[in-house]
């Protein structure tokens, strides 16, 4: 049951301001309060044993049929309801038509006639067609006159949602009264004189209201499909943008976008190759990146592929191919940077050239050696000869010996590189050969005021090594840091093994070595010792590659260097093979 108290009824609640004669106009929006106050003017009408004439849609005249039923209304009051489809009632051939409108006028004549209280609630549709407004303005001014002169309320209602201001404005002119879903109030435009005939002149004013809305009307709907077309292409352009984005984000080289130092995109490559250490981006290498390319931009549009090194937060380095594109991002210039990886290919060029470099030393070491070592023969014996038979020049005979026995020692050296490795190698316990090294430099350790110690947690340990060559690195490398070390200190040989590697570092107190040359320890004939000759290292380096290992260097200037040489532990199937031997 429907609580009429509860209904908003703007008509209803203004009835005290309405006299016997209103022509109201009703602009609706909301249809539930529309049939509310559509519903409450009917039950006040047959309340009032009025005549009521409602004229709906068939949707609306159900609806408010079912309300007035459920609400107990007597029979011999529904006598006093006329009902009557908006669509038969004002349309011909689909328009407005006056002829027809007026058959609502020719239903509730007899009544009139007879002096009837008369109420109307029409629900007149509006389409926009070029005469509709003139041929509505006089079908209003004709209401209107007859409303004026009989005892009748009447209620004009047009959806608010089609019909337009300017028709809104011209209806006001023919209304006493204007309604809305919730508020009723005079007409502000209702004159008089609106309903004589119209002149040419006023129908000619409506005609040019009408086309200039048309006009309007035609020109937002053209607005409306060119914006529904920008808007498509918007939604193109960004599915397509989302699209490379998307392959951008696959790609197995990282790529990035930025505009300045700002960086608009990375893909998950880049994030994972420039986000280390908990995250923290690689923002200063980047930007540093950044600002050699714009430095360089009018180059780099006639090339713009570059090499570049990042040596990252962690201290390892990596080499990148870094190609470089001019593009928009949200219509603005940005560039795409996508870098490749080629660090191997770095590092294998690195060792093409130092085995070339190799094999031109040990030519040329071979060759030096055997010139030198037939006239150091000779001279070496002549020299003992004199010797022995004068005395009295022993300084001289000392100084002459030193040097001799240097220039024999670098030809053992030569000699060595030019010799290829043999592949003699047996099972070698690691700990019983560096005691023998450490044995054999205790003394010399000792004049300096030097402890070399050894850090092990075994006593045995076992690999497949050439034990003479293995000693000649270890001797070398512990000599080196003997003469590194010019005061008292310590040098710590620290021994740790795993299942696949055992770890040797040899820690020394000495001056270090700076930075910038640590790369270059190990090449022929470069040495940072006042009378060195380079050639030890460079030897070191190329037994522990031969037993498939590693050397690495760390040293700081006035603290000392670490030697970190890695070898591979002896496997089952080698044991059972030297077992055998």
């Amino acid at each position: 049951m429907l609580d009429l108290n509860q209904i908003n009824k703007a008509y209803h609640n203004q009835s005290s301001l309405i006299d016997s004669r209103a022509h109201i106009l009703y602009i609706y929006n909301e249809i539930d309060k529309y049939i509310a106050n559509a519903f409450s003017f009917i039950l006040d009408g047959l309340s009032k044993n009025e005549i009521v004439a409602f004229v709906d849609t068939d949707h609306v005249v159900g609806k408010v049929k079912k309300m007035i039923v459920s609400n107990g209304i007597e029979i011999t009051s529904l006598q006093n309801l006329i009902v009557m489809s908006s669509s038969d009632t004002y349309l011909a051939k689909n328009e407005f038509d006056i002829n027809q409108a007026e058959n609502l006028i020719r239903r509730i004549k007899p009544f009139l006639e007879k002096g009837h209280a008369i109420r109307t609630w029409g629900n007149v549709p509006f389409l926009e067609f070029e005469s509709t407004l003139e041929r509505i303005k006089i079908y209003e001014n004709i209401s209107d006159e007859l409303i004026s002169q009989n005892r009748m309320i009447s209620v004009c209602a047009y959806n608010g949602l089609l019909i337009p201001a300017y028709v809104q404005n011209e209806l006001l002119k023919s209304h006493t009264y204007f309604m809305t879903d919730s508020d009723f109030s005079l007409s502000p435009l209702y004159q008089k004189e609106h309903l004589h005939n119209s002149s040419s002149e006023e129908i000619e004013r409506l005609r040019a209201l009408q086309k200039q809305n048309k006009e309007l009307s035609d020109r937002n709907t053209q607005l409306t499909i060119e914006n529904n077309l920008v808007k498509l292409k918007n939604e193109m352009v960004i599915q397509n943008e989302q699209k490379i984005r998307n392959i951008v984000d696959q790609l197995p080289i990282p790529t990035i976008i930025r505009r300045g130092t700002c960086v608009l995109f990375l893909n998950d490559e880049a994030q994972k190759q420039f986000y280390i250490n908990n995250g923290n981006i690689e923002e200063e290498q980047l930007n540093h990146f950044f600002e050699e390319y714009d430095k360089n931009t009018v180059l780099l549009v006639e090339q713009n592929m570059q090499k570049h090194q990042f040596t990252f937060m962690d201290g390892s380095v990596k080499y990148f191919l870094v190609k470089s594109i001019q593009l928009l991002d949200e219509d603005e210039p940005a560039i795409l940077h996508s870098f490749v990886d080629i660090t191997h290919e770095k590092e294998n060029e690195f060792l093409m050239v130092r085995s070339e470099k190799m094999n031109i030393v040990g030519e040329l070491a071979a060759s030096i050696a055997h010139e030198l070592r037939n006239p150091l023969t000779a001279i070496k014996g002549f020299f003992h000869l004199l010797k022995s038979q004068n005395k009295d020049r022993e300084l001289y005979y000392s100084i002459i010996d030193d040097e001799l026995s240097r220039i024999e020692q670098i030809s053992s050296e030569l000699l060595t590189l030019a010799k290829p490795h043999s592949e003699n190698k047996c099972k070698c316990n690691i700990i019983q050969l560096i005691d023998d090294v450490v044995v054999l430099l205790t003394p010399q350790a000792n004049m300096k005021n030097i402890e070399v110690k050894k850090v092990a947690n075994c006593d045995e340990f076992y690999i497949t090594c050439e034990n003479t060559k293995l000693k000649q690195v270890f001797i070398n490398l512990i000599k080196n840091s003997i003469d590194a070390m010019e005061n008292s200190g310590n040098i710590v040989i620290d021994i740790q093994e795993n299942k696949e590697f055992v770890k040797i570092q040899i820690i020394d107190q000495g001056c270090g070595i700076p930075k910038e040359l640590l790369d270059r320890l190990g090449e022929p004939f470069y040495t940072t010792k006042e009378k060195g000759t380079g050639l030890g290292l460079m030897v070191c380096f190329q037994i522990i590659e031969s037993h498939n290992g590693s050397i690495q260097v760390e040293s700081l200037v006035n603290e000392g260097t670490t030697f970190t040489i890695t070898l591979p532990v002896i496997g089952k199937e080698e044991t059972i093979l030297l077992n055998k031997k």
